[in-house]
């Protein structure tokens, strides 16, 4: 099962370039921090309250994408708030992104393919090999939004994530995106993935909303 993060990344990848959308802005740093810290909470790694995130279960998920940063969670001595983790994993937004992205290529579904452009500049670009999963993930997605099915706790999480970072318009369209606002705003209303973790991802997803507002570097 693919990690959010590696989720996210499939969704703002243009198939045509291979190149990834914004993937240099601090909306999509924050979002693959946030994306690190949803996975925590929906593997009930962490917790938070109104006042702090804790850890209540330390040990490693297997996943390098997510365990260097539940150790440096588990690390802190101080009572952080949950907003401090936002900011601190949106910090090594580019470290997850690079994880996610070998991750998706070691897997098969993306090949990292180096080109120069000019005699200066070099980029990477991320053509598709299998796009069985990137398909996938927009497709469960765009069907959602275009229906009135009962989404998988995963789903809620996605798109609460895209949405909260304003992925949509450039998936859908502006224009369609504001259509499909109220049909987002019901299915990030869903309560379905317990009450105590959809507790927890609600904070969260208020706090890295709140953060993106106060702190966009």
């Amino acid at each position: 099962m693919l990690t959010f993060a590696e989720e996210i990344l499939l969704l703002i990848l243009d198939d045509e370039t291979g190149k990834l959308a914004n993937a240099d802005s601090m909306e999509v740093r924050y979002a693959l921090g946030g994306a690190v810290l949803m996975d925590l909470a929906l593997r009930s790694k962490i917790d938070t309250d109104l006042e702090k995130l804790m850890v209540v279960d330390a040990t490693p998920t297997g996943e390098e994408i997510l365990d260097p940063y539940l150790a440096m969670v588990s690390a802190e001595k101080r009572v952080c708030m949950t907003r401090y983790w936002v900011i601190e994993l949106a910090k090594h937004g580019d470290e997850i992104m690079d994880k996610a992205l070998s991750k998706l290529v070691e897997e098969g579904i993306l090949k990292m393919v180096k080109k120069k452009m000019l005699w200066v500049f070099g980029t990477r670009r991320y053509p598709v090999i299998d796009d069985t999963e990137e398909k996938e993930v927009k497709r469960r997605l765009l069907e959602l939004l275009h229906s009135d099915e009962i989404p998988t706790p995963r789903d809620v999480v996605l798109i609460s994530l895209a949405d909260t970072f304003g992925i949509f318009p450039s998936i859908l369209g502006s224009s369609e995106a504001k259509r499909l606002a109220p049909r987002i705003a019901q299915i990030r209303r869903l309560d379905l993935v317990g009450q105590v973790v959809s507790q927890v991802l609600e904070r969260l997803r208020s706090d890295l909303h709140n953060v993106m507002l106060t702190h966009p570097y």
